[in-house]
């Protein structure tokens, strides 16, 4: 099943982030963390990207075939688990 989530992009050579939604299908989900790293890069860039103060972001890790891919989420592990395990409700 796939779920919206709001990814927090940044370009290679670190310029300014920016918002970007991503559908994920979430049996490819590995793990969901606190990404308190990016807590503290963003601090300052929170208000231009439309964010309230105070947000936080996980570190989702996605399995794409024979590699991971790690995404910098917008909301807490818990916000990130409730989407999934709603839909996974929804399915059955």
């Amino acid at each position: 099943m796939l779920i919206k989530l709001v990814e927090v992009q940044r370009s290679i050579r670190g310029g300014t982030a920016s918002l970007n939604e991503i559908y994920v299908n979430s049996a490819h989900i590995i793990s969901v963390s606190e990404d308190r790293s990016a807590s503290e890069r963003l601090i300052n860039e929170t208000q231009n990207l439309g964010l309230v103060e105070g947000v936080r972001f996980s570190k989702v890790i996605i399995s794409e075939g024979n590699q991971t891919r790690s995404l910098t989420i917008v909301g807490t592990p818990s916000e990130v688990h409730n989407k999934i395990r709603k839909k996974q409700v929804l399915r059955g």
